[in-house]
């Protein structure tokens, strides 16, 4: 199969993870070129990735399957409304909008059936989709509640969901509260560690769902850099739950059995094969089997290739896999948490 093409809108530092892949991965991606402003700017990058400089969208689209826009915040909506209009289709990076305003505009385009996915990663790295293989087995029986503190607002609103079968948040019942706490100082994106103590903010919300499901949703900002600090899973269900990694259920007639989400993975002690993770196993089951084995990937990684994946199938065959109106059903979610945290009082989701 020839590989996917595609383009990219912006050169930051998440437009390089996707050239990164494409790099690792040639005979399943390449990355054309990407849509800057400023081509002199970027010279330089672009020569060093091997990539073309583009002036306009609809240039690079008539060369590639289609366009990832990798752009601020603050542009998205002008940005997603523009390529629909052209008729583009487009991989969004999260969020596709940042307040009211521009979900109400966003909506407009999921309404239209605008050819737009979103690249949300975080169902997709590989211990996440592991759990969701195991919720899928029916081994843990009616999942009914989850505690989830492993990625910021929506990134964590999106595995709350995709755990708990929410498709309609209507009436979802939300309390928060933001708590200051210190922290040493930690390394991020290349700064240099001086061992002081800063601020850390830590949000924890409780959602109350119709019809019985309910969620914890706990995050402090430095859980990403920090190896301090470390992420928290709990998935509760009838037969079973999920701690972590660690896999406790019941087998029927009184009997249970306790196994742990380990990683099988090349390139460790003795292995002369390159470093990547081969699967996730609990026990004698496969939970998640890396379609991109052998190449040397990090988890975050194999994610945003399954995305780019996902979004191939679904310009070739129309199969979505992360809508505009799913990504804003998480924005919205993690709106009404800021708004309970600010107010001191229940939000109902409208």
């Amino acid at each position: 199969m020839q590989a996917v093409r595609f383009g990219i809108l912006g050169f930051g530092w998440r437009a390089e993870a996707y050239l990164r892949i494409a790099r690792q991965l040639p005979h399943l991606f390449k990355a054309i070129g990407i849509v800057v402003r400023d081509k002199t700017k970027y010279e330089k990058a672009a020569a060093e990735w091997g990539v073309s400089l583009f002036g306009s969208p609809e240039e690079l689209a008539s060369q590639c399957d289609f366009l990832i826009a990798a752009v601020s915040k603050a542009s998205v909506p002008q940005v997603l409304e523009e390529l629909a209009a052209l008729n583009i289709p487009v991989l969004a990076e999260t969020p596709p909008a940042a307040d009211e305003e521009g979900i109400k505009r966003m909506s407009a385009l999921a309404a239209k059936g605008a050819a737009i996915q979103i690249a949300e990663q975080y169902p997709l790295q590989p211990h996440h989709a592991a759990r969701t293989a195991m919720i899928r087995s029916g081994a843990l029986g009616e999942v009914r509640h989850v505690q989830v503190s492993a990625g910021h607002g929506y990134h964590g609103i999106s595995l709350i969901r995709h755990w708990l079968s929410i498709l309609d948040p209507a009436g979802c019942q939300i309390v928060a509260k933001r708590i200051e706490l210190p922290i040493l100082e930690v390394p991020n994106r290349g700064r240099a560690v001086q061992d002081k103590l800063e601020s850390d903010q830590q949000d924890i919300a409780i959602l109350s769902f119709p019809g019985g499901k309910s969620a914890v949703f706990d995050f402090a900002r430095s859980q990403y850099f920090s190896p301090i600090r470390h992420n928290r899973i709990l998935i509760r269900g009838s037969h079973g739950e999920i701690r972590d990694n660690e896999v406790t259920r019941s087998l029927g007639g009184g009997e249970f059995e306790s196994n742990t989400i380990s990683r099988v993975q090349d390139g460790r002690e003795g292995s002369l094969a390159p470093l990547s993770l081969r699967e996730l196993r609990a026990g004698s089951e496969c939970l998640f089997r890396n379609p991109y084995y052998p190449a040397s990937l990090s988890d975050e990684e194999i994610a945003i290739a399954e995305a780019l994946s996902r979004m191939a199938s679904y310009v070739r065959e129309g199969a979505s896999f992360y809508s505009l109106a799913e990504g804003l059903i998480d924005v919205r979610l993690s709106l009404a948490i800021d708004e309970a945290i600010a107010t001191g009082g229940t939000v109902t989701v409208e």
